[in-house]
């Protein structure tokens, strides 16, 4: 009799707020973990423009303090206890995965398919979110505790500069991981039937 798929490992990723930095596998693991996942990812046209930051320690930290002072301009003072309760639960993990998307090679694939160009940006950015999903799954599965997160507006401007990384690199996401801390409160669900339709 034929057995469905494994779904365990589906079931485990969950949104992680209060991590910790005492990572279960080692550093050189993780990185060594990232790295499949970028290589391996698909991409429209195999263009490859995902690009990742891996923060640890004090990078982690700055990064975390920048944005929390970046959210003390725009949030009110009665958000400022739960919001700043969130930032801490990220700075105290072990790192964070910045992610982005390189302009530079989105504009050389526009101009490769300019049947495709208007749709370039939508499928490269599916493609990061894949990849996203891709190492979240991954990092999951090896009780790694993440969450993704999207502070781009307020650090757009100087992350770049602050890790001196290139210029034409285009922030997209953030995902604080590290240890689990406290367990993610019950998902609930909307019925399938309402999501799914089955044509045979």
């Amino acid at each position: 009799m034929m057995r469905c798929i494994e779904q365990d490992s589906l079931n485990r990723r969950r949104s992680i707020y209060q991590l910790n930095d005492r990572l279960p596998i080692s550093e050189n693991c993780f990185v060594e973990t990232i790295e499949a996942c970028v290589k391996h990812c698909p991409t429209p046209f195999n263009v490859q423009s995902a690009r990742v930051a891996i923060l640890f320690g004090n990078r982690h930290k700055l990064f975390w303090q920048t944005v929390w002072e970046a959210l003390q301009t725009v949030i009110s003072t009665k958000q400022t206890t739960a919001v700043k309760k969130k930032i801490d639960g990220f700075t105290r993990g072990a790192g964070t995965i910045l992610f982005f998307e390189e302009t530079k090679s989105l504009m050389t694939l526009k101009k490769q398919f300019p049947l495709y160009a208007k749709n370039m940006r939508l499928w490269t950015q599916q493609a990061n979110g894949m990849l996203q999903y891709m190492i979240w799954q991954t990092l999951s599965e090896n009780e790694v505790g993440a969450s993704l997160q999207h502070y781009n507006e307020l650090i757009e401007k100087t992350v770049n500069k602050m890790f001196d990384l290139p210029k034409t690199w285009e922030i997209v996401a953030q995902m604080p991981f590290g240890s689990i801390e406290s367990e993610p409160a019950p998902k609930t669900f909307l019925p399938l039937e309402e999501r799914i339709r089955v044509l045979r």
